[in-house]
């Protein structure tokens, strides 16, 4: 069995980043020897493949990949690579007035290498849950869900701070190559340009109404999480602004992150009113 408890203890004696908003970041998550190991498992360091029909075919078949509903993205692997091949922008992709893009969420599903199956079962385990909780002071009732995804190009979230639902979200990026870091595929953590901080003001003072995606143009990126081997955490609130738009060629290499949200649940999950970008309204004019 391996032994993943020594990445509590670095949640745990990490100081949170506080800009552009409060955030847990640590390089270097996994040791060495782990990271190789991981990085190394055949499921992760997948070959190159012809086209993108090929990737999608491969990771279905032979690495056992799925695609997962997702924001940005779809579940359809036809109508993706219809859209993807003829990059008719704007066809079948939802939220058209804020998104020129969709792309597929792979979901690992089964297991071929035992250190992936204990990696995630780590993460979904009580004492993460707990570290976690205690780290960002939350209570309530909760449940954890935490995966290894790959995402294809196209895939994109237009800014937005994340559900009033969420508890908490953290990711950790084991791409397999160097250049991983330089490729346009990684999330920008944000802020609102002056004329349209009223939002987060409002998203602050009125806790009864949900969040929503804003077009990019309303924020700036002041960060993207582009290291290898490195974690962000943070727990969604106000001002919790990111968003990810991937274009790179994914028949290379993919996007390869542990994934995980804590979810409130039960009496626990906020009750609010769905929101809008197009609805907002700054009432201090």
């Amino acid at each position: 069995m391996e032994n993943f408890k020594y990445l509590i203890d670095k949640i745990y004696d990490t100081d949170f980043t506080r800009e552009p908003f409060r955030f847990i970041y640590v390089e270097d998550f996994f040791t060495q020897d782990h990271f190789e190991r991981i990085t190394a498992c055949k499921q992760i360091n997948v070959p190159q493949f012809d086209s993108s029909e090929h990737m999608c075919s491969e990771l279905a078949t032979t690495y056992k990949y799925k695609p997962q509903p997702f924001p940005g993205c779809t579940t359809s692997v036809q109508s993706y690579l219809e859209w993807y091949n003829n990059q008719d922008k704007g066809k079948g992709v939802g939220n058209q007035d804020l998104l020129e893009g969709y792309g597929i969420a792979f979901r690992l599903k089964h297991y071929q290498d035992s250190i992936l199956e204990e990696l995630v079962a780590f993460f979904n385990s009580d004492s993460w849950h707990k570290c976690i909780k205690k780290k960002f002071k939350k209570t309530g009732e909760t449940s954890v869900d935490t995966a290894i995804q790959k995402y294809v190009s196209g895939y994109e979230i237009s800014p937005h701070p994340d559900i009033r639902r969420k508890c908490a979200t953290y990711m950790i990026n084991i791409n397999t190559a160097p250049e991983a870091e330089h490729l346009g595929l990684h999330t920008h953590f944000m802020t609102f340009n002056d004329d349209k901080k009223w939002i987060a003001e409002q998203w602050r003072d009125k806790q009864d109404q949900d969040t929503c995606w804003v077009p990019w143009d309303w924020a700036t990126t002041n960060y993207e999480h582009s290291k290898n081997n490195s974690i962000t955490m943070f727990a969604p609130d106000y001002n919790t602004l990111h968003a990810v738009k991937l274009e790179y060629d994914h028949t290379k290499l993919q996007r390869t992150q542990v994934y995980g949200n804590l979810w409130y649940t039960g009496d626990s999950r906020p009750k609010v009113k769905k929101a809008n970008w197009k609805s907002l309204k700054n009432e201090n004019i």
